[in-house]
């Protein structure tokens, strides 16, 4: 069943976790998105605590256009002064 177009653009982002819990939080954060999940991150936090990310399609298209962006506003001066 497809995710609504409302749940693809929210953000989902579990704070912390401790290690045994990330496949159960995984598999709530599929179930929830449906279909829309285009990637998971996880990383480590302090003390053993984990952060889990559900990225969309839709939410993986406009970081990679903010990450163009800044890439784009360094100018070729900007470079040689480094």
């Amino acid at each position: 069943m497809p995710a609504s177009p409302d749940r693809a653009k929210v953000p989902a982002r579990v704070p912390s976790v401790p290690l045994f819990l990330i496949p159960k939080v995984i598999q709530e954060q599929i179930k929830k998105r449906g279909e829309s999940v285009f990637a998971i991150f996880v990383e480590r936090r302090l003390h053993h605590q984990y952060r889990v990310r559900v990225e969309t399609f839709f939410e993986h298209g406009h970081r990679a256009q903010r990450e163009k962006k800044k890439k784009t506003e360094s100018t070729v001066q900007d470079v040689l002064d480094v």
